[in-house]
């Protein structure tokens, strides 16, 4: 018999998104699911939708509760959760209907705790993507190295796209960090690499992922956001010990997160974001150098780096200055 897999599905004000979703679950050609809906304090109708499938499909269960956060809604879901493995759908996206089916096979032959593929992203895959991929077996330190690109198309940090063992789950006991609001899902899986004696990737395409401006990684700053911050410095705490080798490859993302962050700041500072940006500032400060290193940045984009990490207002003063000297030029073509 098929081993019964376990799919969280957390969800908040999905209204718009959620059928797809759910619809591209409940129609798998593997059947043996459990389906946990967490409806995290929706105030749209997304909470009357869970119940509408539930209703019509046995194997949907749904749990209602109070507005906690993502993290909060995917470890309620994993606490009821009894399959063999555990997956996650996020309730904007939408998946292949045979994405269980291949995720389950590549665990199951190659009897690995964590099986990956890829994605698409807004319906477009990687353009340089042979559409079939062999599968390969990766080392601990290689998928947390993948898992920390700041890359479209990767093994990417997020918990997506992937099916783990959930007896981990259950002996470890690792749960997501209900403080971190942006960054807990690389947390959380970099913690279950450390744990997982082997892990298979798939290139090949089976997730959808879609990028819409309600989601939390592309709203407006708010001060939240610089939990990604304290995400990064427990990675490395976690992976640090084991892996020291991957710390610059860690403090380098966190380096270049913070500076995102900081120009997203720019963009529309108000007084209620200062701590924010004194914590983002001193983290890009921090680690600098590692950002400096690697080729992510341009010469422009180290110089402007450097300007915000002191001073969001030298560096607005260069943005506006480049632009004007550009317009300059291209006026004059």
């Amino acid at each position: 018999m098929e081993p019964l897999i376990s799919i969280v599905i957390p969800i908040y004000c999905n209204e718009g998104y959620l059928r797809r979703c759910l619809d591209s679950v409940i129609n798998q050609t593997y059947k043996n699911l459990e389906i946990i809906l967490v409806d995290d304090g929706s105030t749209d109708g997304s909470g009357a939708i869970c119940d509408e499938y539930a209703a019509r499909d046995g194997r949907i269960t749904v749990i209602h509760q109070s507005n906690k956060g993502v993290s909060a809604a995917r470890n309620s879901g994993l606490r009821i959760c009894q399959g063999k493995y555990i997956g996650f759908v996020d309730g904007d996206d939408w998946i292949e209907k045979d994405m269980f089916s291949f995720l389950e096979g590549l665990a199951e032959l190659n009897n690995a705790e964590i099986a990956a593929c890829g994605y698409y992203l807004n319906d477009e895959a990687d353009p340089a993507l042979a559409r079939e991929c062999e599968p390969e077996l990766i080392s601990q330190e290689a998928a947390i190295v993948m898992s920390l690109e700041l890359t479209e198309f990767c093994l990417d940090a997020s918990v997506y796209n992937k099916i783990y063992k959930r007896d981990i789950y259950r002996v470890k006991g690792i749960e997501f960090d209900e403080d971190i609001t942006i960054g807990e899902d690389m947390l959380w899986l970099c913690q279950f690499i450390i744990h997982s004696e082997k892990i298979v990737y798939s290139q090949t395409p089976k997730y959808h992922v879609v990028a819409n401006a309600d989601s939390a990684t592309r709203k407006p700053f708010n001060s939240r956001k610089v939990s990604l911050v304290r995400a990064h410095d427990k990675v490395e705490a976690v992976v640090g010990e084991i892996y020291p080798q991957i710390i610059p490859i860690i403090r380098k993302r966190s380096a270049l997160s913070s500076y995102r962050l900081l120009r997203e700041v720019g963009k529309s500072i108000s007084a209620n974001n200062f701590a924010a940006v004194k914590i983002l500032q001193r983290d890009l400060k921090e680690k600098f150098c590692y950002a400096l290193k690697g080729n992510e940045l341009s010469v422009k984009g180290k110089v402007a780096a450097a300007l915000i990490m002191l001073n969001i207002g030298a560096y607005k003063l260069f943005r506006w200055l480049y632009e004007v000297v550009i317009n300059i030029f291209h006026g004059g073509v």
